[in-house]
């Protein structure tokens, strides 16, 4: 948990407010006690923080050993001049969705045949007898017919990889945390702080969705969080007689 005087300049350094910041920090008696609504939404966010970080070190746990026992794309997958008008490919990409760049700089990203587009390959010829197809015909359907087999082990080895390390799992309840987060930050973000107890809350609930592994936060906390923290700090200076 970041502490009050941190939690206030992360939102504010970029700020001329920051210069004033301090005598926030520093103030003595209040003129107003802070909001309960907001006390409340802070405590459940700390409890929220800490349920996300164990999440997101289970889901670094599990891409890692993920990565340890993901097969490698076999060669003979791999979508050649002679093939792509054989059959329809996609790129390769990781478990999220991403793509996969070769580690050797001279090589292009890579696609490659599935399974599933062997087959519906295959179906151009499904119907046809052997005598209505001439040497072209029956190479290609050859050609796939021999990397189905390869194709479908290949499948179910990443299948397998992703089962004994529980990664889709693991990366589902960490993704559930950063949505609840999320929603939960959006509310504080609406609750305006009265006291600097009530700007550090929602510092640190926006320190807390940054470091949430929440790819939206990078771009969104600054604009729904800080705007308002900002114009607390204001606010509560001007009300404290700093101003």
């Amino acid at each position: 948990m970041i502490t009050r005087r941190l939690a206030i300049f992360r939102i504010a350094a970029s700020s001329a407010v920051a210069a004033a910041a301090p005598a926030v920090l520093a103030a003595g008696k209040l003129k107003a006690a802070e909001d309960p609504t907001l006390i409340l939404l802070g405590r459940r966010m700390e409890n929220l923080d800490r349920i996300c970080q164990h999440r997101k070190a289970a889901k670094t746990a599990a891409r890692a050993a993920y990565d340890r026992l993901r097969p490698d794309l076999p060669e003979a997958l791999l979508v050649t001049r002679y093939s792509r008008n054989l059959a329809d490919s996609e790129q390769e990409t990781d478990q999220d969705g991403k793509l996969v760049w070769p580690s050797d700089p001279n090589r292009g990203q890579r696609s490659h045949h599935t399974a599933n587009y062997l087959r519906l390959g295959l179906q151009e010829w499904a119907d046809l007898d052997e005598d209505e197809l001439d040497e072209e015909e029956r190479g290609g359907r050859d050609y796939l017919r021999q990397r189905l087999p390869l194709a479908e082990r290949y499948d179910a080895e990443l299948h397998a990889a992703d089962e004994q390390s529980g990664y889709t799992m693991a990366s589902g309840a960490h993704d559930l945390a950063c949505y609840a987060m999320e929603k939960l930050a959006r509310r504080i973000a609406t609750v305006p702080a009265l006291t600097p107890e009530g700007i550090t809350i929602k510092a640190q609930a926006y320190d807390a969705w940054m470091r949430s592994g929440d790819e939206r936060a990078q771009d969104f906390a600054s604009i729904i969080m800080g705007p308002g923290i900002i114009g607390d700090i204001c606010r509560v200076l001007s009300e404290g007689g700093e101003a």
